[in-house]
């Protein structure tokens, strides 16, 4: 992959290992990991991780729009 790349992942998700994810974000040149207090697999608006989430991707996408 050679896109600008976040990677998402909750650190108790219970389906996944928090490992893979962080993995994931090495084998990506250039990716960002950030890590949720979570232990879902699916954040949902309910859990404190939302915010943070959602505050991510917003910073994300701001940074890799086009002026």
């Amino acid at each position: 992959v050679q896109a600008p790349t976040l990677v998402l992942h909750a650190r108790g998700d219970l389906r996944i290992p928090l490992a893979q994810g962080r993995d994931l974000a090495v084998g990506i040149p250039g990716a960002r990991f950030v890590s949720l207090e979570s232990r879902s697999h699916i954040i949902l608006e309910t859990e404190p991780a939302w915010a943070v989430m959602i505050d991510e991707i917003t910073r994300f996408l701001a940074a890799i729009r086009p002026a």
